[in-house]
């Protein structure tokens, strides 16, 4: 039986919702071992064409474009099915997850529509008006402090959308306006979630790219900045394995409590 949210710190609830997710994780570790190898490939794959071409050829840009979107859009709606079938004690493998989370994919994409105007329209007024006139006044401490808290402030507030969409059967216009809702009730119990359950991870990642980038070889250090954003998408999907049964686990808690209908 899981513990009620208010029963709990903010923090400490970032640290028992990682503790269930890796029990999930645990439970198949070669599933998610695998849901990161295949579904980081087509970002991958982008990379070497962003390093290597053929530039010449008419589909290079189209391909650039389109392949890490398999990364970016269907690798969470695979991962999600996946975690939820853990969750629920049942084993599957990487061909069911991919079988259920496969046609979920237009309405996660959909809802992150909702979700993404949601982030940047703030965020982006920040950075237009940074770039403004008047923005030059302030420091860029103080922009970078402002936009950043910002932008963990919105994502935090949309972070349950896909949940409500995938798992609660609600379409994304309401599935992201009852994140918002929900995110501003139990705003630091999502917020701790998100940075206990990306930190293992992210942090030893990004580490390691920035020792490369910046002490790597020369050629090295260029490769990674001329791919960084195939790259980053690499390190998203490297990441969720731990955030997303991590959140899932609070998802479930707020289902049990009532707070969203089962």
């Amino acid at each position: 039986m899981q513990v009620a949210l208010s029963a709990r710190s903010g923090w400490g609830d970032g640290v028992q919702y990682l503790k269930q997710g890796l029990d999930i994780t645990r439970r198949q570790p070669w599933l998610y071992l695998q849901l990161v190898l295949v579904y980081s490939l087509p970002s991958l794959a982008a990379a070497w064409l962003v390093l290597y071409g053929p530039y010449e050829l008419i589909w290079y840009q189209p391909l650039v474009f389109a392949l890490p979107w398999i990364t970016v859009a269907v690798a969470p709606s695979v991962l999600m099915h996946a975690v939820d079938a853990g969750h629920r004690g049942e084993k599957v493998n990487i061909f069911q997850a991919s079988g259920r989370g496969i046609p979920r994919v237009p309405l996660y994409v959909w809802t992150n529509v909702h979700t993404t105007a949601m982030f940047w329209i703030p965020v982006g007024g920040l950075i237009l008006l940074r770039a403004t006139g008047p923005g030059h006044m302030v420091p860029d401490a103080v922009w970078f402090l402002a936009i950043g808290v910002v932008a963990l402030h919105q994502h935090v507030r949309t972070m349950l959308a896909p949940y409500l969409a995938i798992h609660g059967e609600l379409g994304g216009t309401r599935a992201a306006l009852h994140s918002w809702r929900l995110g501003g009730r139990h705003f630091w119990s999502l917020l701790a979630t998100f940075l206990v359950s990306v930190a293992p991870v992210g942090v030893p990642l990004a580490v390691f790219y920035l020792l490369l980038e910046f002490f790597g070889p020369k050629p090295l250090s260029a490769a990674l900045l001329a791919a960084s954003a195939q790259i980053g998408w690499v390190v998203v999907q490297a990441i969720r394995p731990v955030l997303i049964p991590s959140l899932h686990s609070l998802y479930e808690d707020l289902v049990q409590a009532g707070v969203i209908p089962s």
